[in-house]
Formats: C-alpha cells, sequence, structure tokens
C-alpha cells in the first residue's frame, strides 16, 4: 500500500480532562498502559501501511517522544505542527504536501478504537468497482440517540452513498453514528478548500468539507470497519476505554512495568500505569492508576482515576447501552 498513508490527528488540549491534561497530551493518554497514538501506529501497521503523518500541536514533545518510542518497525513518522487548533479539516489540510497525492487513511488521535476490520475501508476507496469514491465513512450502529445527537448523524441513498451527513443533529437520520476514522482520497484537500468556517466556531468542519466532497458530485460511502468507539473528552471516558480493554483481555487486573504494589494492596477490575508505587494497602475497584503515580495514603477506591498529586472520583459514564460486545 505505498500510495496509501496513514494520519493521526493529535493536536488536541483536552481542555474537559481537568488535572490529567497537565500531565498528559490527548494521543498520549494510556489505554492498558499503551498510549493512545502507540495503539492507532501498531493498527495503521497491521493493516499494511508503513508511512504514517502525525500532526501536532498541544504537548508536541510529548506526542512526538511517544510515538517515536512506540513506533512499530517497518513504520515511517513525519511529523506536522498545528500552531493554532482550527479544527479537524486544518489539521488534515496541513499535511496535504507531505501526502503527496496518495490515499489517507485518518485517525483521530483521541479517540479510542476497536476495529473490525480497518483494511476493509482501504479496499473500498481503491476499489475499481465504484469509480469516483472520494471518501470512505467508518460507521456503527448505536442504540443510544443521544450519543448519535451529541456528535454526527449520516443518511445514506439506497446504493450506499452518502447524501447528508450533519453534526450535533436535533434528531438523527439514522442508527448509524460515523466513529472518527476516515478514508480519502487526494480530492478531500481541495473540497477543505471550498468549505467555509462554520459560523458557531469558526472552523472547518470535516463533517461540512465531507459534504462538500458530495456536492462536488463525487462518491462518499460507508462502511463497518470499526466495532466501537469513544472519544476521550472526559476522565469517565479515559477510564471507561481502559476497563473495556480489561474485560476484552479477560484479566481481574493490569500492572504495568517497573511498578511497585504494596503485599496487601488489593486490585480489582484496574489498571496501573507504568513506573508508578502503591505504598500502602489500598482497595481499588474498576479503577486506573496513571503512569508514574505514587499512592501512599491507605484507601478504598471505586470508579476512580489516580494521577500524580490528584483523585478523580466517581468517574462513571452510565454508557451501559454502548458497550462493545
Amino acid at each position: 500500500m505505498e500510495r496509501t498513508v496513514g494520519v493521526i490527528l493529535a493536536a488536541g488540549e483536552g481542555q474537559r480532562m481537568g488535572p490529567v491534561a497537565k500531565h498528559f497530551a490527548k494521543s498520549a493518554l494510556p489505554i492498558c498502559n499503551e498510549p493512545l497514538v502507540v495503539g492507532h501506529l501498531r493498527q495503521l501497521a497491521a493493516a499494511g501501511i508503513r508511512r504514517v503523518l502525525v500532526v501536532v500541536g498541544y504537548g508536541s514533545n510529548q506526542v512526538v517522544r511517544t510515538a517515536s518510542l512506540g513506533c512499530p518497525d517497518g513504520v515511517s513518522l513525519t511529523f506536522v505542527e498545528q500552531p493554532k487548533r482550527l479544527g479537524i479539516a486544518h489539521a488534515l489540510h496541513l499535511v496535504e504536501e507531505a501526502a503527496a497525492g496518495a490515499n489517507l487513511v485518518v485517525l483521530l488521535g483521541d479517540t479510542h478504537f476497536i476495529f473490525r476490520d480497518l483494511a476493509a475501508g482501504l479496499a473500498l476507496l481503491s476499489s475499481n468497482t465504484e469509480p469516483g469514491t472520494a471518501a470512505v465513512l467508518s460507521v456503527r450502529p448505536v442504540a443510544d440517540p443521544d450519543l448519535i445527537r451529541r456528535e454526527c448523524t449520516v443518511r445514506f441513498d439506497p446504493a450506499g452513498r452518502l447524501v447528508e451527513i450533519r453534526e450535533k443533529p436535533s434528531e438523527p437520520f439514522n442508527d448509524l453514528k460515523p466513529c472518527g476514522c476516515y478514508f480519502f482520497g487526494p480530492e478531500i484537500f481541495d473540497a477543505i478548500r471550498r468549505t467555509p468556517a462554520s459560523p458557531l466556531r469558526g472552523e472547518v468542519e470535516i463533517s461540512d468539507s465531507i459534504q462538500t466532497l458530495v456536492h462536488m458530485g463525487l462518491s462518499v460511502r460507508g462502511a463497518p470497519t470499526v466495532e466501537w468507539d469513544r472519544n476521550i473528552n472526559f476522565p469517565g471516558d479515559l477510564l471507561t476505554c481502559n476497563l473495556i480493554e480489561l474485560r476484552r483481555r479477560n484479566l481481574p487486573a493490569l500492572v504495568g512495568r517497573n511498578v511497585r504494589v504494596h503485599p496487601e494492596a488489593s486490585l480489582v477490575d484496574s489498571v496501573v500505569g507504568d513506573d508508578a508505587r502503591i505504598d500502602v494497602p489500598v482497595r481499588l475497584v474498576r479503577s486506573l492508576v496513571l503512569p508514574g503515580t505514587v499512592l501512599s495514603v491507605p484507601a478504598t477506591c471505586t470508579d476512580c482515576i489516580l494521577g500524580p498529586g490528584f483523585v478523580l472520583s466517581d468517574c462513571t459514564q452510565g454508557d451501559s447501552v454502548d458497550m462493545p460486545k
């Protein structure tokens, strides 16, 4: 897939992450002790992609270091700076020169994905049976319409071509939700240039640029390449992703590298990050200890995130409707 380039949009600041954001850029957040950006690189490599562009901004030094250290063998990285955070489409537009006319697999750097078949989206984009296909959207059905109202809704014609995409709809078109994983031909850059900034935020929205592709007469299709996804906006999202991955691996707990755990400590459905120390007999239930954290006060914590100098309690999301199978 030499004419396919991976793109990870990893410039986000994480303003709603509270004290977690003081220690981690969003794309460096750990999911079962693997940073998000490293998981993305691993999945792109598994799909046969050998060149990845990473757009960085907030916490760029941490993201560059994390991605470089965790990059799979045989994958080359190029980092592109987004000096001002002006939206997803703006970030994507910055890689046009580096992409040099290639097809793109674009992943949001602050989203955790459980992929079904990443390569299927690439195959559909490059298929000779559908000439003029400029984009493929990863979509999945969700049972909770409120989740779609918070994110995005899409409507396809009977032939499977996108008719309309709309962010934060008052009423969803159907039960399909886009997943923050996109497959674009080089036409997306022209569409971004033709798309006006939204009046609400003054940014060129990626959904508006996708709609522009439709207005240009190009085909945009949907594909079920993602089994489950979660955009990490709040601390509870981070905890949810860690607990889901723990369950998928059928582990009662996970302890990272170079960790010291008090012999009387109890870990139940919990993740302890690399280089952490638990010096006292704590009891952790459905909790996450961030890398480098030192616990020195006995306590019982349930549904908590524990970081260097802070504890976030009751980090539950109430999303039992939207859990992966």
